[in-house]
């Protein structure tokens, strides 16, 4: 029997290869693993990394290799494979912690706490404060880490039986509390309340939002500004992002919000920048959705400040996600941006990920083309599109359907309408509003074609009139022309 499926397998294929290397030592020191039968295991099994699908692998090839001479015992097989997947795991725990500062630090002070070592604890804890407040770390873990120090500070005065220095600590202490906390509640309501708007995910229970609203944060932020207590901006962006995405009609919130980021830019770290243009982009995009047109060169000039700066993604890495990519790209050629447009999905290619980079390339190729006009070669791109990404699914379609159109291919748009009919009537993960300005959209169309077909031009002035009364509309542009176009022939 073949090991290529076990759990320790499994595991092992994931490492790299200095990690792989870096487990043979951890194996080799006696203070993390005392049986030397699990070490001759893994020599065997490092054999056949990364691929681990050689036949040997074999589980009594591997057990006359580990116990030479030795009969082949199952249960014995099996222990020796369940230990070494357990020290696998444990590797990977001790080796995240070696790599944690942080931890390491806080660990230290709270060993030192009961040793009655104070000259020791005290350089201890004034050295890791200041690598908290000089590191990079956004203010929000710098605040958790800080309030992490203060309780060892706390425990220490109390160990100590120093009650004022403890009853000191224990103010600071909630103090960071506090504002770590409230950063990232209202950094969670801002995030649900886009998954509504964007996806139609909602929550039947939702603590946290009932939780805010419960709260006077306009108050508790007057106090804290009023007291100088630190950090106290970066909860008034989080704030002022939340009261913008609840009220996007309010042009006062969005842009109070818009000024304080720009405002305080240069003192947030990339992931707090990246966290907050996330609602700035929503919120302009709910006023865009609302028929509000003019705010496609708002979120434009967005996007390009977020490329500029590197912020357009929170992680370490330059990935994109597809997304984001694809709202870019469509906001500049909604904006006639054609060349600006195409030098973005070439340079921006490849960062994107890896699953999927291809069909998303092509995808934003072939809605250049349908902008520029060249039908033939939409289609062509269209072809090689291969994602299971339910939004671009949904633009393949649109741009199938817009391009059959130009090339008069009646047939096969009528065909795909009623497929494309049944995705959205039957997809929960879409909200109302997106629904119906697509279901708008192909309703029209329909008309529209089988009005080209009879040539009826009574029928089409009726149908410009149709579409001038709906609110809801995706490419009303487009719908607009086509019509205007038929009218005027």
């Amino acid at each position: 029997m073949i090991m290529n499926k076990s759990k320790s397998i499994e595991l092992l294929g994931s490492f790299t290869p200095e990690e792989i290397k870096r487990f043979g030592d951890f194996l080799d020191s006696p203070y993390f693993n005392k049986n030397s039968r699990v070490t001759k295991l893994f020599a065997e099994i490092r054999k056949h990394y990364p691929e681990f699908t050689s036949a040997g692998l074999d589980r009594k090839k591997l057990y006359g290799k580990v116990l030479p001479g030795k009969v082949f015992n199952e249960q014995v097989m099996k222990n020796l494979n369940s230990e070494l997947y357990r020290l696998a795991k444990e590797f990977l725990s001790v080796d995240n912690y070696v790599n944690r500062s942080f931890e390491k630090s806080i660990g230290l002070i709270a060993q030192l706490t009961t040793r009655e070592v104070e000259q020791l604890f005290t350089k201890e804890t004034q050295l890791l404060e200041s690598k908290i407040r000089d590191s990079n770390d956004a203010i929000t873990l710098q605040n958790f880490h800080l309030f992490q120090l203060e309780e060892e500070k706390f425990k220490n005065n109390m160990f100590n039986n120093k009650q004022t220095l403890a009853s000191a600590n224990s103010v600071t202490s909630s103090q960071y509390l506090i504002t770590f906390f409230l950063t990232n509640i209202l950094r969670m309501t801002i995030n649900n309340h886009i998954n509504r708007f964007s996806f139609n995910i909602k929550a039947e229970v939702d603590l946290g939002e009932k939780f805010v609203s419960a709260l006077d944060i306009e108050s508790l932020l007057e106090y804290m500004e009023s007291n100088n207590i630190e950090n106290t901006v970066n909860i008034r962006l989080q704030y002022s992002a939340l009261l913008s995405n609840l009220h996007p009609e309010n042009n006062d919130y969005y842009l109070n919000f818009k000024n304080l980021l720009y405002r305080n830019i240069k003192n947030l770290s990339k992931t707090e920048a990246s966290t907050l243009f996330g609602p700035l982009e929503s919120v302009i995009a709910q006023k865009i959705n609302s028929g509000r047109t003019e705010f496609y060169e708002d979120i434009f000039e967005t996007y390009v400040f977020e490329l500029d700066n590197g912020i357009y993604t929170s992680g370490s890495t330059s990935t994109i996600t597809a997304l984001k990519f694809r709202n870019i790209y469509l906001c500049a050629i909604r904006l006639g941006k054609f060349e600006w447009a195409e030098n973005f999905i070439y340079e921006y290619k490849a960062r994107l990920q890896k699953e999927d980079r291809q069909s998303i390339f092509e995808l934003a190729l072939a809605r250049l083309n349908f902008e520029k006009k060249d039908f033939d070669k939409t289609l062509l791109h269209l072809h090689k599109v291969k994602t299971g990404q339910i939004f671009y699914k949904i633009d393949v379609k649109i741009l199938n359907l817009m391009a059959f159109y130009e090339l008069s291919h009646f047939e096969s748009s009528l065909s795909l309408i009623e497929s494309f009919r049944r995705m959205l009537n039957t997809n929960i993960s879409f909200t109302d509003q997106y629904r119906e300005k697509n279901v708008n959209f192909i309703n029209i169309l329909n008309n529209l074609i089988k009005i080209r077909l009879d040539d009826d031009k009574e029928a089409l002035l009726k149908l410009k009139v149709k579409l001038g009364s709906i609110d809801s509309l995706a490419n009303r542009k487009w719908l607009t022309t086509k019509i205007d176009e038929l009218i005027t022939k």
